[in-house]
C-alpha cells in the first residue's frame, strides 16, 4: 500500500465517521425537542346546513353606543359660498398663480345634523 492509498483511507474512514453523526450532533445541540402536532382540520365551506339562531332578548340589557352617536350619511354641502379659504392659500410649482386652499367645509348629513370639515393650512410645516 502506498503513502497516497494510506491516506486515501483515513480520509474515507473520517468522512464516514464524520457523515454519520453530522445529524445526531446537530440535533444534540437543540433543547427543546419538538412536539409532532396534528393540524386543525377545517369543515369545508357550504357543508353544515343552515341553522336558525337563538338568543334572549332583556329590555335592560343597556344598548352598546346608545345609538344616534354616527354620521348619517350621504354627507351633503348647503352652501359653496359657506366654505372659508385659507389667507395664504397653496402656490403653483411656478409661483404664478395662487391657489385657493379650503379651510372649513360646513356639512349636513342625512339626518339634518350639520357638521364642519376642518382641513389643515398646506403652507404649515
Amino acid at each position: 500500500m502506498t503513502l497516497a492509498q494510506e491516506r486515501a483511507g483515513i480520509k474515507a474512514g473520517i468522512s464516514a465517521a464524520r457523515s454519520s453523526t453530522t445529524r445526531r450532533d446537530l440535533n444534540s445541540l437543540e433543547t427543546k425537542r419538538r412536539q409532532i402536532r396534528e393540524l386543525v382540520t377545517l369543515e369545508r365551506r357550504g357543508l353544515r346546513p343552515a341553522t336558525k339562531g337563538r338568543g334572549t332578548w332583556d329590555p335592560n340589557t343597556p344598548k352598546i353606543g346608545g345609538g344616534g352617536g354616527g354620521v348619517a350619511w350621504p354627507l351633503t354641502e348647503p352652501s359653496f359660498a359657506a366654505r372659508e379659504y385659507w389667507p395664504t392659500g397653496l402656490w403653483s410649482s411656478d409661483g404664478i398663480l395662487m391657489i385657493p386652499a379650503p379651510k372649513t367645509i360646513h356639512l349636513v348629513d342625512a339626518d339634518g345634523t350639520e357638521g364642519a370639515l376642518n382641513l389643515a393650512n398646506p403652507v404649515a410645516p
